[in-house]
């Protein structure tokens, strides 16, 4: 019986202050002191590194302040607070991975498409139309640009250009790859321009994947018969209309 408690003992009491003395002694000492800060992109959007490449260094570089603390004492909340504050920043998972990293994963937004500032700076939008922080022309993602300046002060609108170029394929003689920009009119609604051929596409605001379809056939035929058109109205019930450059 009594070698029983003193198994007891001996593994509930004096096996766990062991070990406890054991890592505060380490801790003490510097042995979990942050080494190393990982940042890893999770599901980075394709064609966007140029984009995230200055944030993820200035990330790190603002994270390199906590190398030297112990990994036992840094408070995980906080630095998750700090990060998830950052508005290119979609989701994170913070952990320390022992016994000296501290590993953040990030999940970007997508740029959707661009605005055009003045003094010619980009100002990169995500899908719920906000605005990300200016940036140069050779760290923009190729994406499609919005121009106009009714854009600037209306969230709500640049929120619609992103549902309306987001119906458009991605692929295909009409596509997000062959639009160069996207204005708006308050009659008329959206209207594209294309990159190739500058012809100027009239949209509207709605059924843009049925439209898109049938710009695409118009598209191709054009070019089949080497038509040289200025306006493709897509805005109609049934049909499209084409304008030829030498229509009035």
């Amino acid at each position: 019986m009594k070698k029983l408690v003193l198994k007891l003992i001996f593994g509930f009491i004096v096996l766990p202050a062991a070990l406890a003395g054991t890592l505060f002694y380490l801790n003490e000492n510097g042995f979990f002191n942050i080494r190393s800060v990982e940042v890893v992109l999770e599901n980075p959007p394709a064609g966007q590194e140029q984009f995230l490449r200055p944030h993820v260094d200035r990330l790190e570089a603002s994270l390199a302040r906590y190398k030297g603390v112990s990994l036992w004492n840094i408070k995980l909340k906080k630095v998750s607070r700090e990060v998830d504050a950052l508005n290119w920043v979609d989701g994170l998972n913070i952990k320390r991975s022992w016994p000296t990293t501290l590993s953040v994963r990030v999940r970007p937004h997508e740029v959707k498409l661009l605005f055009m500032a003045k003094g010619g700076k980009l100002v990169p939008i995500i899908k719920d139309g906000t605005f990300l922080d200016p940036v140069e022309s050779k760290q923009a993602p190729d994406v499609v640009l919005l121009d106009g300046e009714g854009f600037v002060k209306k969230t709500e609108l640049r929120k619609k250009a992103v549902d309306v170029v987001e119906q458009i394929p991605a692929e295909g003689s009409f596509s997000r790859k062959t639009i160069s920009e996207i204005r708006y009119d308050n009659k008329e609604g959206f209207w594209m321009t294309m990159i190739k051929t500058g012809i100027q596409v009239k949209m509207g605001e709605d059924q843009v994947s049925l439209k898109s379809a049938r710009v695409s056939q118009v598209v191709d035929y054009l070019e089949s018969r080497q038509f040289d058109a200025r306006v493709i109205d897509a805005n109609l019930s049934k049909k499209v209309l084409v304008r030829l450059r030498k229509d009035p």
